[in-house]
């Protein structure tokens, strides 16, 4: 005779068991997923730092140099020089020096713009400097003269020897013509420029007029002999509609570089004030929410960085910097472009006095209205008090 027990059946017992065994290892598999998101989100970043680190071993040096490093200031502002070059353009240029022998130089520097921040004031003052602009250039010693335009100043910083290259140089120049202090010192390629503003996804630009070029530089033609004078061999043509638009690398860079533009674009001061509404869109995007929590973007950013960028900005102090970036506006930042306008502060000497060259020298050929201007800018309350 065959009995039934009429207890829990062994089936429901294994049924549960397994059901035990999939909730903990569901468990198990959901922790071990935002373990590895976490290191995914934090390490991968930094071990592209360290990479980066070890490729770019001058950073290292400033690391030991000072590990206890603060965001550097004076009267409680911090001024940065930004400076642009464009290795896509052209050849680089060269110079005669004191023997007559023809030097072979670096790459000429397309932007100059000097930032300053405000460290409690949380306000931002943007400068732009003119490339024809013609200034002193200490150091200089292998060349015919110890005057030249500004924007070969980073080069033969490089090339010259000077103390600290061509960013210690560019600083001591910019710092002396607007009797400010320059604390730190980027210089970024504008190829490297185009990519990290794909990485960021493109950037927001608010156009203020619509132009036209018809004779916007195209990249690698920039000495193509053509076949006649009317002949579009070497350019090509860009548009701009006026208005708020999403940018990417190329069409950002076409902002920038463009110099033969209609509607009143077609100058070099007009490209520097597009190149300071450029420059606050990238860091508007830059600090955005999603870029900061990518891992992939900031991953590519160091990466494009890297190949781009020369500093000499101290890594340990770049928590500061990040942190007084991101609280100020530099969407309200106030502007000043140099320029040889009726109401500016440059005019433009007779060209023959310069060996038929184009410059720009301050009126009165005393940069101390220029400093003044400066100096309003940065401390508006001191000279409202007084």
């Amino acid at each position: 005779m065959k009995y039934m027990d009429m207890g829990m059946s062994p089936y429901k017992d294994t049924k549960k068991a397994k059901r035990k065994k999939l909730i903990k290892f569901g468990t198990s598999a959901f922790l071990v997923g935002v373990v590895l998101y976490a290191g995914y989100l934090f390490y991968w970043p930094i071990s592209q730092l360290i990479s980066e680190i070890i490729s770019h071993p001058g950073i290292v040096f400033s690391l030991i140099r000072d590990p206890n490093a603060e965001l550097s200031s004076s009267n409680g502002r911090t001024n940065v020089l930004l400076l642009g070059i464009d290795k896509r353009a052209a050849a680089p240029y060269s110079y005669r020096d004191s023997t007559g022998a023809v030097q072979k130089n670096g790459f000429l520097t397309d932007t100059i713009i000097v930032l300053s921040v405000g460290k409690e004031t949380k306000d931002a003052v943007m400068i732009s400097i003119p490339r024809d602009t013609w200034v002193n250039i200490p150091g200089w010693e292998n060349v015919s003269a110890s005057s030249g335009k500004i924007n070969s100043v980073y080069s033969l910083g490089n090339t010259q020897d000077y103390p600290g290259g061509g960013l210690s140089l560019a600083k001591e120049v910019v710092s002396s013509r607007l009797g400010i202090p320059i604390h730190y010192a980027v210089r970024i390629d504008f190829e490297g420029f185009k990519k990290t503003v794909d990485t960021l996804g493109g950037i927001e630009v608010d156009v203020e007029r619509a132009f036209d070029d018809y004779r916007y530089p195209i990249d690698g033609k920039e000495n193509e002999v053509c076949v006649d004078k009317l002949s579009s061999c070497r350019y090509t043509y860009v548009h701009f509609d006026k208005g708020s638009q999403t940018m990417d690398g190329e069409k950002a860079l076409q902002f920038v570089r463009s110099r033969t533009g209609t509607n009143g674009e077609g100058s070099d001061f007009a490209r520097a004030v597009r190149q300071q509404k450029v420059l606050a869109a990238a860091r508007s995007k830059a600090l955005s929410l999603g870029n900061l929590l990518s891992p992939t973007k900031i991953s590519s950013l160091l990466k494009e960085f890297g190949e781009s960028v020369e500093t000499d900005f101290n890594l340990t102090a770049y928590p500061a910097a990040f942190n007084l970036l991101k609280e100020v506006d530099v969407n309200s930042a106030k502007k000043l472009v140099l320029d040889s306008s009726k109401d500016g502060l440059l005019y433009t000497p007779d060209p023959s006095q310069y060996g038929g060259a184009f410059v720009l020298l301050p009126k009165d050929n005393s940069w101390d209205r220029i400093k003044e201007e400066v100096d309003r800018l940065l401390f508006p309350k001191i000279e409202n008090s007084q």
